[in-house]
This record gives C-alpha cells, structure tokens and sequence, in this order.
C-alpha cells in the first residue's frame, strides 16, 4: 500500500488549527507589513533603501494612533547574513518594534527567510513568534501567515536555498532569489491559498510572493473592475462629477495598458474560471523600488495601502482618485489603494465560494 502524502491543504489546516487566536472588533486597528528582507546595510541589503521610510511610518502614524504592528515574516534576512548583523544595523528600528512589545501590540510571524529564528539561541529582542495568527471578527476568521507554508517542498527544502544564497549569490554580489521573481511559482502559491481559503470560508492574508492582493485581485485585475464600476456610475452623475470621473478612468486606462506591456505572460482572472472569490489578500512587501505597501484593518474595514516618498516617485502625489495623505515633516505619503467593509467581503466569501 503507498503512504498517503501529506497535502498541503493539510498542512496550511494544520497551521490554521494551532495558530494564536485573537478575538478582535471594529475598535481595534491592525497594520499587516511582511518581507523587509533586513540585512547588514551593505548594497546587497535589499530593505536600506526604504528603510527611513518604514521607520518613520511606523513611528509616527501607526505607532501614535495605536495600531497592532503584525510583521509577517522574512523579516530579518538570515539566509544571507547573520542575525547579530542585522540587529546591529537595524538596532533603531528594534526599538520601535520593542515598543510595540510594550504596549502589547507587536506580532512576530516567521518566513522562510527568518525561520531559524525559531532555533537561534541569540535573540537580542526576545519578541514572541508565531507561525500564524487568527484573527476572529464576530466569528469569520482572517488567517495570516506568511504564505510559503502552502508549498511543503519549499518548506522541508528551505536550508538549500540558504546554502546558495549565502555562500554563492553573497560573493558573487547576486541580489535576492525568492519566489518573487517568479511568476509561475507566484502563481501557484497564490492559487493554493486561494483554494484553501474559499473552502474554508475564511480570509487569508499573506506575504511571500511581494505582490499586492486585495480580494484576490491582482493590481491588473483591479484596474478593469474599478473601471467597470466608474463606467456605470457614469450615466447617474452630474457634468462635474463626469468630466472628473473621465479624468480617473482616462488614467487607470494608461496605467493598465503599460501594465499589460510590461507583463506579457499576465493570465486574468487566475484563481477561477468562473467567479472570483474575495478570500485572498496579500500585503505585498517593504522593499518596493517605489514605496512599500500593507493590509489595515481598521473600523471594520480592511484596505490594501501604499506609503511612498515623494523625492522617489509622484505617481500618486496629486492623484484624485486616491487622495494621498501626507506624513507630518516628512516627504512620505499615504494612500488607500483599495478598501472595504469586512461584513461585506465575508458577506461575498459565503455567497460565492
């Protein structure tokens, strides 16, 4: 008789079953950030560049207004550098998390780059870590975790990766090699995820693959929708509301065609052939050429948000439709890329699952 192989739908069940649960309600406030792939500030360090940028967010917005900072994993680059050297370069940005810790606000998940965090008897920070989070909204669930856990290949073969980052890709100057750079393996974690989600009835929100995702959309497939909306609302509007209306839509139209360019082997719709399912959310990463972006979960809503500094893109700065929120003495901006009640989204979850 053949052994029976564990799958991952087993895998990511079992991690969901001893995950921390936290019961939450629309008063609490939760910023989702994952993969600052932390180094030891050399050139291969791929989080120095936004590093002011992530510090100065969490800091002085999501830290004075009382948010629950959940890092969900590849935090600290230790498949390329050691943890003494990262704690050492970063040791401004460990105080602020340490200040989270204080206030009971601080959630620490693992990655496949910062596992052996689990193992490592030098922790300078000594903040908790978890594989999982559950978080209970008026019993739906939003499962986070870091997302490589839905390959077991990947999870039982990960110190070979170390090897080669560590003492081929560091000497030969080669930047990071990650699931990210690959479209195939986005592809698949994402849709295992997915699959996992939609028959479970819950949300899940992951990192890995660095790719924003709100409502299992990617960013191309939540242009055309946004359009579509605009479209319809179109007929029902005033003659300024229109001429503003044409503007958004006359722009979103641009930014999906150079989109559809720079991405040849795109495939729309993926997760489904019929109806797309709203269980899957992704909170992209820190290390971003133009900004880092995040989940917030806040007033019952959840919002896929972009923090950008105006000396390094503009995209947004005068954008209409997004309305950037500037950062009090700093050149840093926030928008809202995309937003929604969660009653709303479970709503969806249990009607079309």
């Amino acid at each position: 008789m053949k052994k029976k192989k564990y799958s991952t739908f087993e895998n990511l069940s079992q991690i969901m079953q001893n995950a921390a649960n936290i019961t939450i309600s629309d008063k609490d406030r939760f910023i989702i950030f994952s993969d600052l792939h932390m180094g030891n500030g050399s050139s291969l360090d791929d989080f120095h560049h936004n590093a002011d940028l992530f510090s100065s967010v969490i800091e002085y917005y999501y830290l004075s207004k009382n948010y629950n900072l959940i890092l969900n994993g590849d935090i600290e680059e230790l498949q390329r550098f050691s943890l003494f050297s990262i704690t050492r370069t970063w040791k401004k940005l460990y105080q602020l998390f340490t200040r989270f810790n204080r206030k009971k606000k601080l959630y620490k998940l693992v990655g496949n780059h910062d596992d052996q965090l689990q193992f490592i008897n030098y922790n300078p920070c000594e903040f908790p870590l978890y594989e999982a989070l559950k978080l209970d909204y008026y019993g739906n669930i939003l499962f986070i975790f870091h997302g490589h856990q839905a390959s077991i290949i990947f999870e039982r073969y990960n110190y070979i990766v170390k090897f080669i980052l560590r003492y081929f890709s560091n000497p030969l100057r080669i930047r990071n090699l990650s699931v990210s750079q690959n479209s195939k393996k986005k592809f698949k974690t994402e849709k295992r995820v997915y699959n996992f989600s939609t028959r479970n009835h819950i949300i899940s929100i992951i990192g890995h693959t660095h790719r924003p995702l709100f409502e299992s959309l990617s960013k191309i497939d939540s242009y055309k929708f946004k359009i579509e909306e605009l479209c319809r609302n179109y007929p029902y509007q005033n003659k300024g509301e229109k001429e503003k209306t044409a503007q958004i839509i006359d722009k979103l139209k641009k930014e999906l065609i150079e989109l559809q360019i720079k991405r040849k082997n795109y495939r729309s719709s993926i997760y489904s052939s019929y109806l797309i399912v709203p269980s899957l959310f992704n909170s992209g990463c820190t290390i971003g050429r133009k900004g880092i972006t995040g989940i917030e979960i806040v007033n019952g809503e959840i919002a896929l948000v972009h923090w950008f500094d105006k000396k390094i893109s503009t995209k947004y700065l005068h954008d209409h439709f997004t309305n950037a929120e500037h950062l009090k003495g700093t050149d840093f901006y926030r928008v809202i890329l995309n937003k929604a009640p969660l009653d709303y989204v479970f709503t969806r979850i249990k009607l079309l699952a």
